[in-house]
């Protein structure tokens, strides 16, 4: 069983149709650029070959919306480099939550050793596509997150970088399961109580939005997107208007997501299975540029609840309720007119 929530997480990829990831030196240089500048996550380690990336995550938002921007950033690199837009990435991966404590030192520890093991090199530190080298440097590069590992790995502060490279010259016994996993019942590199102390967390996450939390804001979504693109939110929620509801509807699933809604909420909001909203996801780029996202993205700002909200709130809605603006932009620029 997959586990999902935030957490830190060991990542396993290949390419679509086992086809190449990279096929160009710059490439290599692109996917690290990516996976260090994708929002509420810390790189920890990495390591690519031509087909295969594997890496890992400190991920502050639930990892099926990272891979998800993951997938879509890997695409727009291949179309910038070749002019061609194709999906990059598999749909199929492997992903393992990771009990730090107990199994980070000796995850990243693997992965790092794989272009040795794996006959790519003779030794670890001369493959050119791994964190490896930034773990022995004085100065690891600020987008890389080497603490958590070398904080488990040495018991002082000072001369990290040689600790780390003296166990990697020692003989690595242990190999951890990177297809399973150490538990039992849960894709996890983890101990018991680990997992249960997850589980508990990842409850009382889902507890604190309740589901008119997860209507209001679905509601909202609809109405800035249907006055932007000037249809009725009847129309364009309707599947059976099919050009307006599989062209607007997107939009809405990608500002519910930029609002940490799980995909299982959003597909009972909207009324479509999670690959089609994955799909959906996966080709909004194309359809619509990234000038009119981030623009609804900052025009977008749901109301609270009544209950929640200040009386003076009340007081503006009454005072503007004979002349209200007639789209979210005019209500922004309204409000900022003073």
């Amino acid at each position: 069983m997959t586990l999902h929530g935030a957490g830190s997480y060991y990542f396993s990829v290949r390419g679509a149709k086992d086809q190449a990831i990279f096929h160009s030196v710059l490439e290599y240089g692109y996917g690290v650029e990516i996976l260090a500048g994708i929002k509420q996550t810390r790189l920890l380690a990495y390591v690519f070959d031509e087909h295969q990336m594997q890496f890992v995550m400190q991920c502050d938002r639930d990892w099926t919306e990272v891979m998800d921007d993951i997938q879509i950033a890997f695409d727009d690199m291949h179309e910038r480099c070749w002019h061609k837009r194709r999906q990059l990435l598999s749909d199929q991966g492997i992903v393992l939550l990771v009990d730090e404590r107990a199994y980070l030192t000796d995850l990243i520890m693997q992965l790092h050793r794989w272009p040795e093991t794996s006959r790519r090199v003779s030794d670890a530190s001369l493959y050119p596509w791994s964190s490896d080298r930034h773990y022995r440097a004085l100065t690891p590069p600020a987008w890389l997150d080497v603490e958590p590992m070398l904080n488990l790995l040495c018991n002082s502060r000072h001369n990290r970088a040689q600790r780390y490279d003296s166990v990697m010259q020692q003989p690595h016994n242990k190999t951890l399961d990177l297809q399973h996993g150490s538990h039992p019942t849960y894709q996890a590199l983890a101990r018991d109580e680990f997992i249960s102390r997850f589980m508990k967390k990842q409850a009382l996450s889902q507890a604190a939005r309740s589901n008119d939390d997860l209507q209001r804001l679905f509601n909202d979504a609809c109405q800035l997107v249907a006055e932007r693109f000037d249809v009725s939110v009847e129309h364009m929620t309707n599947p059976i208007n099919r050009r307006h509801f599989h062209r607007l509807m997107p939009v809405v699933v990608w500002l519910l997501r930029e609002r940490g809604a799980h995909l299982d909420d959003i597909t009972r909001l909207v009324g479509e299975d999670e690959s089609r909203l994955r799909l959906w996801l996966r080709n909004l780029p194309a359809d619509h540029p990234a000038s009119l996202l981030n623009k609804l993205l900052a025009l977008w700002s749901p109301q609270p609840p009544a209950a929640a909200r200040p009386a003076a709130a009340d007081k503006l809605d009454s005072a503007t309720a004979d002349n209200p603006p007639e789209t979210a932009a005019d209500a922004l620029l309204t409000s900022g007119s003073g």
